[in-house]
C-alpha cells in the first residue's frame, strides 16, 4: 500500500533520524523544496500536489490549493500567525503547533536580553575590544540590580510563566502581568498579582510582551503605552514583532524617554538594513533566535511529527490543533 507523503524542511538534518523513524511506519518522508529561508516554489508546488503532512509555516490559499490532498500543516513553533487559519479551516486542514516544548528556551533568552540591555553588555564588549579600557578611557556608567526590581509581563501564558519563575526564583524580583485569564498558578507559587495594561505599563522595572499576535495585541504597545513607562524602565520582546509599534519604540528610544529595548521579534524579518530601530540606542537586538537550542528545537521537530502521525491515523482533531480548529472534524 502507498503511504501517504510528508513533506520536512531541509533545515532538520539534525533532527531528521528521530523525525523519520517516527513518521516512516505511516508515511513516506521527503525534504521539501521550499524551506524556511525559501527555495524552489514550482518544484515545491508539484510535491504539494501529493502531500498528505507538511512541516513548516507560512501556509495560505495558493499553498492550500497546490495540495489537494493536505491533511495537516505542523507549525514549527509555539507562535502560528503566518498561516491563514481560516484558508486552512476551509480547505479541511489541520494546522497544529509546539507548545511547552522551546518554553525554557524562550524565557531563558528573555533573561538573556533583561541582563544584557540593564547591564549594558554590548557597549561594555566594545569598550573592551576597542582598547578604550586599556587605556583608561571614562568606562561604563553604573547600571542597577535586579533584585527587588518589578518585572510586568504581559501574556503569562507558559512561556511568561518560565520567564517569571526565573525572575522571581532566581534574581528575588517582584511580578505583575497582565492576562485576559487569570494565573492562578503563578499567583499561588510566584506571588503575581494580575493587573490592568496601564498599570503594568506604569508599574515595572521591565516590560515583558509574551502574548500572542493576534488581531487585539497587534500594536497593543503604542505609543501612548509607552510613554506610561518610567524613564528608567525596560521593554523586553521575545513574542512577535507587530505587538509593539515598532516605529513608535524607536522614537521613544532616541527620545530617551524609556531606559532600553531588548528585542528578538520585529515587525519584518529579517529586520531591514534601514530600519530606525537598529539605530535606536541603548537597545539589544537578536535575528529570532529565542528557540535556537538543541533541546528546544528537536522537542519541536518531534512534536510536529507526532502531531502528523496523529492526524494520518485518524485521531482527529489531533493534538495541539491551533484554538480556532479544538473540536472540529475534518476528513478527506
Amino acid at each position: 500500500m502507498v503511504k501517504p507523503k510528508v513533506l520536512i524542511p531541509k533545515q532538520l538534518y539534525d533532527q531528521y533520524e528521530k523525525v523519520r523513524k517516527i513518521l516512516e511506519p505511516v508515511a513516506d518522508v521527503e525534504f521539501s523544496a521550499m524551506g524556511f529561508g525559501g527555495g524552489d516554489m514550482a518544484k515545491y508546488k508539484e510535491q504539494l500536489a501529493a502531500a498528505e503532512g507538511l512541516f513548516g509555516g507560512g501556509v495560505n490559499e495558493e499553498i492550500l490549493k497546490a495540495a489537494p490532498k493536505l491533511k495537516v500543516v505542523a507549525n514549527y513553533g509555539v507562535g502560528y500567525d503566518s498561516n491563514d487559519v481560516g484558508a486552512m479551516t476551509r480547505y479541511k486542514v489541520y494546522l497544529t503547533n509546539t507548545p511547552g516544548v522551546l518554553s525554557d528556551a524562550v524565557a531563558d533568552l528573555t533573561v538573556a536580553l533583561m541582563l544584557a540591555v540593564n547591564r549594558k553588555m554590548i557597549p561594555a564588549d566594545a569598550y573592551v575590544r576597542s582598547g578604550g579600557w586599556a587605556k583608561g578611557a571614562l568606562g561604563i556608567p553604573y547600571t542597577s540590580d535586579m533584585k527587588g526590581r518589578t518585572i510586568g509581563i504581559v501574556g503569562l501564558g507558559r512561556i511568561g510563566f518560565e520567564t517569571a519563575k526565573r525572575c522571581v526564583k532566581g534574581f528575588d524580583m517582584n511580578l505583575i502581568y497582565y492576562d485576559i485569564y487569570q494565573n492562578k498558578k503563578a499567583e499561588a507559587e510566584l506571588g503575581a498579582k494580575q493587573k490592568t495594561l496601564e498599570a503594568v505599563m506604569k508599574e515595572s522595572d521591565y516590560v515583558v510582551i509574551h502574548t500572542d499576535l493576534n488581531p487585539q495585541t497587534r500594536r497593543m504597545i503604542g505609543d501612548k503605552q509607552l510613554r506610561m513607562m518610567k524613564k528608567t524602565a525596560y521593554i523586553i520582546n521575545t513574542a512577535r514583532g507587530p505587538i509593539i509599534d515598532q516605529a513608535v519604540l524607536a522614537k521613544v528610544l532616541s527620545e530617551g524617554l524609556i531606559a532600553g529595548a531588548g528585542l528578538d521579534v520585529f515587525d519584518a524579518e529579517p529586520c531591514p538594513a534601514n530600519d530606525p530601530i537598529l539605530k535606536a540606542p541603548n537597545t539589544v537586538l537578536a535575528p529570532h533566535m529565542a528557540s535556537g537550542t538543541q533541546e528546544a528545537r528537536e522537542g519541536m521537530a518531534v512534536c510536529n511529527a507526532e502531531n502528523v502521525v496523529a492526524v494520518l491515523k485518524g485521531q482527529i482533531p489531533p493534538p495541539n490543533v491551533v484554538p480556532e480548529q479544538r473540536g472540529m472534524i475534518f476528513k478527506k
